[in-house]
């Protein structure tokens, strides 16, 4: 037998070969996970348009004051005869003032909304604003020929989708009922809002009371405009996320819900109390939103996903038992049979999702993990015809279906687990393959000739 043959009846090679065929199921591996980001986007898509529907994220910015104002800008100009003439010209502009204290409290109640196999939690409850407004110092620092049209102030609550007002609960400014009607009057914040006429006197306190009745889902965000903003937010959601520009001083969790509250101070934005036009401010403003974001306690797009990730494990798993079993059985396997073992691994990947998406994660994942191994050891009965070698297949897929689903429960520790176990498992490879022969079985190391002594 020459050395070429030889090699290739070797076990060295088989152990090649099969290295091969790992890389080559890294393909199919890579298709599955695309048709879990393709039913992911597919879910994001068909929430999102729930959500619009029913009032998109929730954006509330406000209440604020407008107050018209006019100022008196002189223009020069030469008449026919060349000679310089003088006039004044009148222009528009709005003085836009923040309340000098605004409490803002939500109280929300979850449920969910579905289409067809996909559902999305949303909102619905009462946004309660109270607090007052001082003009006094606005006005007061308007220039000398600027003049407030006093009797034109509005006060105005900008809200990012219009659909997500159901309606005002109540609405009163000095004790005087407010009629609103649709419109941000010009403050450019969010897309919508709602806007009244209000009588502003300068030199005292005008206090007002607004119930806003709300709808919406996924995120509620809040911007702080007040000299003294207290903000609380309460669902019957059991895993908020605050998200935004400031983080809630304190909070409460338990399995009926959350509540949080906020205490800010115009000095922590650098955003003045009052200014003119809403250009050069927008932009600052708009980064100061805060709030909080409904997730899901369990995302089961975002599991299969990390599932996929640990692909390469079941692939190397059952090659490597099958490996073993032909090793220490002296039967053959062919690399076709390795095939279908792998893809018998693909499959528990399509199952998982599948079975996800209409009953729970767990529920899911324990049938696809049983289904699969049962059908996995009962291929290695038919191909060693021996059920205690066949034995060990069911134990492995069992035991690696079961670290792969802590590791999923354990998102924060993922990493730590994973790498402990392909340390692991390399390490139980070469411990049970220490004394295999990669040469082939006929191949022998021929130990040195003994070296003749010093002087013989």
């Amino acid at each position: 037998m020459n050395r070429v043959g030889a090699f290739s009846r070797s076990m060295g090679f088989k152990a090649m070969l099969i290295a091969i065929l790992i890389l080559v199921m890294l393909v199919p591996a890579a298709l599955v996970r695309q048709v879990v980001r393709e039913r992911s986007s597919r879910a994001n898509e068909v929430e999102q348009d729930i959500l619009e529907s029913w009032g998109g994220e929730l954006l509330l910015a406000g209440p604020v004051l407008r107050i018209p104002c006019r100022r008196l800008e002189e223009v020069k100009r030469l008449d026919a005869d060349g000679r310089e003439t003088r006039e004044f010209k009148e222009v528009t502009f709005d003085l836009w003032v923040s309340p000098a204290r605004v409490e803002i409290a939500a109280d929300l109640k979850t449920s969910r909304k579905s289409r067809g196999i996909f559902s999305v939690p949303v909102f619905s409850g009462l946004v309660a604003m109270t607090g007052d407004f001082d003009a006094t110092e606005a006005i007061a620092s308007l220039g000398e020929r600027e003049t407030a049209r006093l009797e034109q102030a509005e006060i105005v609550v900008s809200i990012d989708n219009q659909k997500g007002i159901r309606g005002l609960e109540r609405a009163s400014w000095e004790g005087a009922p407010l009629a609103f009607k649709p419109g941000d009057s010009g403050l450019g914040l969010l897309a919508g809002g709602i806007v009244a006429p209000v009588v502003v006197a300068p030199g005292r306190r005008s206090p007002f009371d607004i119930g806003l009745r709300v709808q919406g889902g996924r995120r509620v965000r809040i911007l702080p405009l007040g000299e003294a903003t207290s903000a609380s937010i309460a669902a019957d959601w059991p895993a908020p996320s605050f998200q935004g520009s400031y983080l809630p001083g304190s909070q409460s969790l338990d399995e009926r819900g959350f509540a949080a509250t906020w205490d800010i101070s115009y000095l922590s934005r650098g955003i003045p109390l009052y200014w003119i036009g809403s250009g050069g401010t927008s932009d600052r403003l708009t980064r100061s939103f805060f709030g909080v974001d409904l997730i899901e306690p369990l995302d089961l797009y975002a599991l299969n996903d990390r599932a996929v990730k640990y692909a390469i494990l079941f692939i190397i798993v059952p090659f490597m038992t099958l490996f073993m079993l032909e090793l220490f059985s002296r039967r053959e396997i062919h690399p076709i049979q390795y095939l279908l073992a792998g893809l018998a691994a693909m499959v528990f990947y399509l199952l998982l999702l599948s079975l996800s998406e209409h009953i729970p994660f767990g529920a899911a994942y324990l049938s696809s993990a049983a289904a699969v191994s049962l059908m996995v050891f009962m291929y290695s009965w038919s191909l060693f015809g021996d059920i205690g070698k066949a034995w060990y297949m069911g134990p492995v897929m069992t035991l690696s279906y079961l670290y792969l689903f802590i590791t999923l429960q354990s998102e924060d520790w993922a990493l730590l687990i994973g790498a402990v176990g392909a340390f692991g498992v390399v390490g139980l490879v070469m411990f049970v393959t220490r004394n295999v022969n990669w040469y082939g079985r006929n191949h022998r190391i021929q130990a040195p000739e003994p070296q003749p002594a010093d002087g013989e």
